[in-house]
């Protein structure tokens, strides 16, 4: 059994990159399938359907606990012109973002990658690339700078938050997941997010807090909640960050 803290849950109003949501129409026959990208997400607690266009352009769909994902891609199909308007916004916003100039999250504080000169691309005052090329070698580049500060750094503060607390831990992995920001094993494995270098050292106490109060509750009850209470009184606001601001990080 591993129990792992989601990156997000979905909101209860649209937000940028999400159309309205509707409840459901009557069933209709089979639709095509013109949009091959969708991802169908069920959901306790949603009443209606909700469509994303998530940061790489892909489609997803939360579906009500009762809905049908034929209804879902319904909905998908007749928003295909609200589709195309996201998908060339978020296309020239990707493209910005990873080039000279434009910024990236360490430690929660947006950096510049600025030009050091002789091909050098710098960030936070390190060099995080020679003579990058394109936008997608100079993202790879960064990533990789990044996920090697995540390894150097995120077990070391993991260990001393587990010393603190008293708590035995016996392995730490630092990983892409593409869809949570931490999980813990029963066997006492704690896998964290290479992403976590980049939010604000608060937000990552509360993750790392999380994971490790799974030692003593390897579930969400109200009594693994009174355990990260107590070791971070601030981690509603950091799971507000996570939910509003952690998204821009998965691009």
């Amino acid at each position: 059994m591993q129990l792992g803290l989601p990156l997000s849950s979905d909101p209860p109003v649209p937000a940028a990159g999400q159309a309205p949501a509707v409840s459901p129409a009557p069933t209709a026959p089979d639709l095509p399938e013109t949009l091959p990208e969708i991802a169908y997400v069920r959901r306790r607690g949603t009443r209606r359907y909700i469509l994303r266009v998530l940061e790489d352009g892909a489609l997803r769909v939360t579906v009500p606990w009762w809905g049908s994902k034929r209804e879902a891609r319904r909905f998908a199909e007749a928003q295909q012109a609200w589709i195309a308007r996201e998908r060339l916004a978020r296309a020239g916003r990707r493209a910005a973002r990873w080039a000279l100039g434009a910024e990236v999250l360490v430690d929660g504080v947006a950096c510049r990658l600025v030009d050091g000169g002789a091909g050098r691309v710098l960030l936070d005052g390190a060099t995080v690339a020679v003579a990058p090329g394109d936008e997608r070698a100079l993202k790879a580049a960064v990533q990789a700078w990044l996920r090697a500060k995540a390894a150097g750094s995120l077990p070391g503060e993991l260990l001393a938050l587990a010393d603190r607390h008293d708590i035995a831990v016996t392995r730490v992995s630092i990983r892409d997941q593409a869809s949570r920001w931490g999980s813990c094993s029963r066997r006492g494995t704690i896998s964290l997010n290479w992403r976590l270098v980049q939010t604000p050292r608060k937000v990552r106490e509360y993750v790392l807090v999380h994971e490790l109060m799974h030692r003593r509750e390897l579930n969400h009850s109200a009594r693994f909640w009174r355990h990260v209470a107590a070791a971070c009184p601030h981690y509603v606001e950091a799971r507000r960050w996570l939910r509003v601001d952690g998204a821009q990080l998965f691009d």
